[in-house]
């Protein structure tokens, strides 16, 4: 008896162990868990302390072009202004050009491969994550996994 008391009781302390790792793991290790399987940094964003953003940029010229970076890789907070100046540095054929965006209304001076917007004609829309944008550029800020869409269009009135 006392033999089997002891085989029983080494099974419950080693049960007892095994959930009480178990328990502390989740609790201790659940912010690293998160972080190492999120899309914002992964394994690489631990080991160098940057975060970093994956965001999708659709380019619909409205002439029936339709150009997709699916996966561009920005710095955490970065604008949409920022995304298309990474695009213009990775794709020499893509220009892009803007005057003073801290006076200048909304897109209204900008140029993206000689598409420019005009106050009477086509401008540029901005749509994030299937939602139209009306601010800045510089002000709409981007989180991983977003899906931005620029489109030269006619408004009609």
């Amino acid at each position: 008896m006392q033999n089997h008391l002891t085989k029983l009781t080494r099974i419950i302390i080693g049960g007892v162990l095994a959930v009480v790792i178990w328990i502390a793991g989740i609790l201790i290790g659940q912010e690293q868990t998160v972080t190492i399987l999120s899309p914002d940094g992964g394994l690489s964003g631990i080991i160098t302390r940057s975060r970093n953003i994956q965001v999708s940029l659709m380019m619909d010229y409205g002439d029936g072009r339709v150009r997709v970076y699916p996966e561009v890789k920005l710095i955490y907070g970065a604008s949409a202004l920022d995304l298309l100046n990474k695009v213009s540095i990775t794709d020499k054929t893509f220009k892009i050009t803007y005057e003073d965006y801290q006076t200048a209304a909304g897109a209204a001076r900008l140029s993206i491969n000689g598409y420019v917007t005009s106050a009477n004609g086509k401008k540029w829309q901005v749509w994030l994550n299937n939602s139209w944008q009306a601010g800045h550029l510089d002000k709409i800020q981007l989180k991983s996994g977003d899906v931005i869409e620029f489109k030269y269009v006619k408004l009609v009135e």
